[in-house]
Parts: structure tokens; sequence; C-alpha cells
């Protein structure tokens, strides 16, 4: 149905929100006859459901199609051109640069170009743990503009005045939910930290049966060892052979204490968040001589 562009900006609100993701699009110029004129929008979502319009029939019928699978593929946001037949029974896409064609009329027909643009859930950095370490992983992590949902199992620790940038606080028995209520998502880093080896089994296991970007669990060798073998046990697989499982968390970067360890972890998570490089930036003396000042 259609909708007023206030209508349709507060249900992506609502939808962003939620963490649903979605292609909002929007006509930006035509050409000739168009079902409807530059500014019309419409959200796609997953399911190829939809709200608002940018003009029915074929057009429309495309652009969900081209919205959908640009939300499978992980596709960029970007313009899309479409080329119209005259009697507006038959579109199709262009590339970019492409010539109108030809055929089935449309070289008289008009021409749609919509921006598609993709909003999916942003990254979330899922802390399981509020004790020292984990008070410090929430609040560094807010400076590389990760939000924060922290979990803990007990009232005195999980409170927001302890964690004033993290987005959620939640109080939740882990021994009864190990996730917490939360259920992470392709583009979250999962960090346990809990106040028990009992408490971070639970959860491990059940972080890794999600589809969690990457999975850290904090702990001496001897422990994660232990803890592993007890989940390969009831699943029937190494919890070893999955990519994302970080254990023990962070990287070797010296000196224990929370402070430290906390930029341990996020520098991991930076680490893979951004594709980079475990190497350092400095010139060497030779590189140096050769920039000029």
């Amino acid at each position: 149905m259609n909708l007023t562009d206030a209508e349709l900006f507060a249900e992506a609100a609502r939808r962003s929100r939620a963490r649903e993701p979605f292609v909002f699009c929007t006509v930006t110029s035509t050409a000739r006859s168009a079902p409807r004129d530059a500014g019309a929008k419409m959200i796609v979502a997953p399911d190829g459901s939809i709200a608002g319009s940018v003009g029915g029939g074929p057009l429309e019928a495309i652009v969900i199609q081209e919205a959908v699978e640009c939300l499978k593929q992980s596709g960029p946001s970007g313009e899309r051109r479409y080329a119209l037949t005259t009697a507006g029974d038959a579109a199709k896409p262009l590339r970019p640069g492409e010539a109108v064609p030809d055929d089935l009329g449309m070289k008289c027909g008009g021409e749609v170009t919509v921006f598609l643009d993709a909003v999916r859930p942003g990254a979330r950095l899922l802390l399981y743990g509020a004790g020292h370490v984990g008070e410090r992983v929430a609040n560094l992590a807010a400076e590389i503009g990760l939000e924060t949902v922290v979990v803990d199992d007990r009232p005195t620790f999980a409170i927001p005045q302890r964690f004033p940038r993290a987005g959620e606080v939640r109080c939740v028995d882990l021994a009864a939910d190990p996730s917490g209520g939360l259920s992470p998502g392709p583009a979250d880093f999962v960090v346990i930290l809990t106040r028990c080896h009992a408490l971070d089994e639970g959860v491990l296991e059940a972080a890794l049966q999600t589809r969690a970007r990457y999975v850290g669990l904090i702990g001496s060798r001897r422990k994660i060892a232990l803890v592993l073998r007890n989940i390969a046990r009831r699943l029937g697989r190494d919890p070893r052979e999955d990519p994302r499982l970080h254990a023990p968390i962070g990287l070797r970067l010296g000196d224990k204490t929370p402070g430290e360890i906390a930029i341990s972890i996020l520098a991991e998570i930076i680490l893979l968040k951004s594709g980079g490089e475990l190497a350092h930036a400095r010139l060497s003396p030779k590189d140096a001589l050769r920039v000029r000042a």
C-alpha cells in the first residue's frame, strides 16, 4: 500500500531498531513516460514483501527482484536504471552506460533510475560477563563504533550505571538461558567473560550454534581445553575446527591488567572486522630515507 514519506521513514526506523535488513528504494530520476515521479519510495524486505511503491507493474516487480537479490548476495547500495515500454507493460534493467534498447518498443518508452539503499543490521559486540574486564571492553568498544549488549546473571554487576556507553544491559540467568535472550547474527562479535567455567561453557556452546561472526572465550589454555572437550563430547564435533572460535581470546600484547586484556580483545576484533594485518606500521630506516619531507 502507498504510504506517506513520514510513514515510510517511521517504518524504516522501526525495522532498523528491530535489526531487520531491508532495501530502501527511491526513484531519483525519470525520462519520458514513467509510472511515478522522482521521490517515490519503497521498502523491500528479504522475502520480497514491500511497503510503499515505486509505481507498480513490471517496473516495481523488477526493482523488488533486484532488491531481494542485493540482500541475498550482500550486494552494495547503488543506482539502477530501467527501460520501460511505451505501454508500460515491460521493464528491463540497464547496465551502467548502456543505451535504451530498441526492442519491445522501449526506445520510445520511459526510463527510470532507482537508488537501492541496502540497510543491514550493524555489527554488535555481545558481551557475556560484566566483571572488571567486561566493563573495560564495553567502554572501549564504543570508541570503535560497536554497539554493545552486556549480559550477566548478577544484579549488582548488570546495571546500566556501570556501562554508560552500552546500548543495552541485561540481567539474565545464564545457567537457564545461555544465550541471554539474544540471537547473534553474521555481523556480531560474541565475547565470553562470565564469572565461572560452567557459565562460560554453556554460553560458548550456545554461541557456536549461532551465525555469529566471531566467538571469543577468555581463560587459561587448560581451562579452554577442558571446556572445548566437554562441548565436543555433546555436539559430536570439535569446536576447534570452527574458524570463528578464538580461545583463548585476544592478541598476545603482553601484561594482564583488565584494561590491557580489554585492549587485546578489541585489537583482535578490529583486526578481523577491518581485514587488517598483524604487523607494525612503522617505516624501516631504509624506507624512511625514501620519503621526502
